[in-house]
């Protein structure tokens, strides 16, 4: 069903066809090295309904397939939400499964259809008759239908109409809805770890003729003005036109980005509690005196923070440090950011953003700048060594740290909690 892959590492070719390669190399996902092929980004493909799991660089997958599923699971959620909370350009749009609304693969309309269903069940529509026995009573229809009897000031009716009401479980929309879901489960559901048998879904009363189907949900979405149904006929609408196209055809579907090295630098933004938006104000600027309108492209590190008596300067780097290291470009950048905003933090003309940074900042001892590199290491975060410049002992070491693709993955979705922050206090 699967096939579970890391980000860098060469294959044989013949692992997989020689169109599909050809299209992977043409999207810019692998590239061919020798008789190798070498993935290029990180994320899902979907192939003649196999699936093409791509892991990150330096990442250690465990022996059991029950774990194997768990760590897919959570790499999905992480693109998920790296896709809906970072601005992305266009071809990486494109390669996560294209614009809201506008999706050519289905695991993602797929994914929000099973989402609202495990949050608000199926479309149902109600039927509702008027009975003079039992039943909540219908006012407009009592006082419009019955003859009251007025005492005094009371006006009294010794028979009214009451509403009765039953899901229609026969309606068509409500059967397009659980074939959409069914399909979306049956093909897309072991991401989520959710079953058709799971969720009390069976096949029966289940047929899709695909264009009836598209005219009918036309003329629904036409005459309804719930928002709920709306967005889920949309959606099933996607899903259906999805279906049509795949017919016959060997489609690709892609949830990867060849940029990981951004989704890197986000999930330890988020778990390092970054404070650049903070602390911003404190990095010194470039003056240009030339006359030139041009813009100036300021300093930006990754992550700042602030512990104790110490501002924390941290470079997410998305190194395979077994393999590679950190250049030159890297390590001057890095300790001239310490330098020129540690130098500006005790210049008389600094002024801190507000009163409560400024205290922070008069009371800071040093800084201390930290690479990130991802690992599959156990521990969670672990000092791996530094990086100094030789015969310049006035400039700070850079500390280097590994830290645990999976766990940091799972804290960035919440999944999990661990204070990566205290682990930068170990020495």
């Amino acid at each position: 069903m699967y096939d579970v892959i890391i980000e860098h590492i060469g294959y044989e070719k013949d692992r997989y066809s020689e169109e599909l390669i050809n299209e992977l190399v043409a999207k810019g996902i692998c590239i061919i090295n020798k008789d190798k092929i070498k993935f290029i980004a990180t994320g899902i493909l979907i192939y003649k309904n196999k699936f093409i799991i791509i892991f990150p660089k330096a990442y250690s997958l465990p022996e059991f397939e029950k774990s194997i599923l768990k760590h897919i699971r959570v790499l999905f959620k992480v693109l998920l939400k790296y896709r809906q909370e970072v601005n992305l350009n266009t071809e990486e749009v494109e390669l996560l499964g294209g614009d809201n609304g506008n999706q050519k693969e289905n695991l993602l309309i797929a994914h929000r259809l099973i989402n609202d269903f495990i949050h608000n069940g199926l479309l149902i529509k109600e039927i509702r008759s008027k009975s003079i026995l039992s039943g909540k009573v219908d006012w407009p229809a009592t006082i419009n239908e019955e003859q009251p009897i007025f005492s005094g000031r009371n006006v009294i009716y010794t028979e009214t109409v009451s509403r009765k009401t039953k899901v229609d479980r026969k309606n068509q929309i409500f059967l397009l809805h659980k074939y959409c879901v069914y399909k979306s489960i049956e093909r897309y559901g072991w991401l989520l770890g959710i079953t058709v048998e799971s969720v009390n879904l069976d096949q029966s009363e289940i047929e899709c003729d695909i264009s009836y189907a598209l005219n009918l949900l036309t003329n629904e979405l036409n005459s309804t003005f719930v928002e709920r149904e709306i967005n889920v006929i949309k959606l099933m609408m996607q899903f259906l036109l999805g279906l049509e196209e795949q017919k016959g055809k060997e489609t690709l579907e892609t949830l990867v980005t060849p940029y990981f090295y951004n989704v890197w630098e986000y999930i330890c933004s988020v778990n390092f509690n970054n404070q650049y938006n903070t602390l911003k104000n404190i990095i010194p600027k470039l003056k240009w005196e030339i006359e030139s309108d041009a813009m100036v492209q300021n300093q930006r590190p990754d992550i700042m923070l602030i512990k104790e008596k110490k501002l924390y300067i941290l470079d997410a780097k998305y190194y395979n440090i077994d393999t590679n290291l950190p250049g030159w470009p890297d390590v001057v950048k890095q300790l001239f950011y310490s330098f020129t905003i540690f130098k500006n933090i005790k210049s008389e003309k600094f002024s801190a953003p507000n009163k409560k940074i400024e205290y922070q900042l008069k009371t800071l001892e040093n800084v201390e700048n930290v690479f990130l590199f991802p690992s599959g290491d156990s521990e969670p975060i672990k000092y791996v060594g530094k990086v100094k410049i030789e015969n310049n002992s006035d400039l700070e070491d850079i500390k280097a740290y590994k830290i645990n693709t999976f766990i940091a993955m799972k804290c960035f979705i919440k999944a999990e909690k661990y204070n990566f922050v205290n682990g930068l206090s170990v020495l």
